[in-house]
């Protein structure tokens, strides 16, 4: 052995070492943040993050400290970690969640309005979730929020009034400025009952309580919410709008208009 290659060896010995050293550290000073944060300890995230710890880690399915806060509901903490910068974007690769879905699920207020405060852009998502799950306060948040669009708030009303105990969400909503949709006569309505065709393509529009729905091949059900007469957007799908063809008093077929892009369906018996 040469002593040029010697000095080789036990140079990457010892800085490879001590590099290795390094990233373990940086690997524990991260598990250790995370369990401060699972933990509710408030000084001890504060000082894991002051020595280095990536307040972005990510753990298992990708998952990042800010998630676990608004799971566990760790108001203090979620301001500590929003603070330091944490992403409130990230979603997760298992459910595609973020942490506004955690907090969400699981009732978790005060956490909501710090997350909708840095991303303003999540504000649909509470209103329709309070609506949707029968929780007014949920959307006094998004309605405090502001910056909702008028059909956003329209589509909440709908929801709202179809729901046998969502008076209250009614009259929150429309203190608001919602204004309800168009009332379609029931025989207009169950004039567009029945299956169209695009090639392999399927969609059976049916009618049951007052209301259109419409089932895509190898999908489930969606609501239809009148925008007209013969127009229709499909509930919680964004871009997406139904419009029937009608032939001299006859419905001969619709539009299903995606992102802008219209489909032609024909009726079939």
């Amino acid at each position: 052995m040469t002593v040029r290659y010697l000095l080789t060896f036990v140079f990457t010995l010892l800085f490879g070492s001590v590099l290795a050293l390094g990233q373990t550290s940086k690997q524990e000073l991260n598990d250790q943040f995370w369990e401060a944060v699972r933990r509710g300890d408030a000084p001890a995230v504060t000082s894991l993050l002051d020595k280095g710890a990536d307040v972005n880690a990510k753990f298992r399915y990708g998952t990042t400290a800010l998630f676990k806060a608004a799971e566990r509901g760790h108001v203090e903490i979620v301001k500590i970690l929003l603070a330091r910068g944490a992403d409130v974007t990230v979603k997760d690769t298992f459910y595609q969640a973020t942490a506004m879905t955690w907090a969400l699920q699981n009732e978790h207020f005060d956490v909501v309005k710090e997350l909708l405060e840095k991303e303003p852009s999540d504000v649909e998502e509470v209103l329709m979730t309070g609506v949707t799950g029968g929780k007014p306060e949920l959307i006094k948040i998004a309605l405090a929020k502001g910056g909702l669009k008028k059909e956003v708030l329209t589509t909440a009303l709908y929801i709202a009034g179809r729901d046998k105990d969502g008076a209250q969400l009614v009259e929150l909503l429309k203190s608001a400025g919602a204004v309800p949709p168009p009332v379609i006569n029931e025989a207009t309505l169950q004039s567009y009952v029945g299956k169209y065709k695009k090639e392999a393509q399927e969609i059976t529009i049916t009618f049951a309580d007052g209301a259109l729905a419409g089932i895509a091949t190898g999908q489930r059900p969606r609501g239809l919410m009148p925008i007209d007469d013969t127009t229709f957007r499909v509930l919680f799908v964004d871009e997406i709008v139904v419009r029937f063809k009608v032939d001299q008093g006859k419905v001969v077929g619709l539009t299903l208009i995606e992102n802008q892009k219209p489909s032609e369906y024909t009726r079939v018996p």
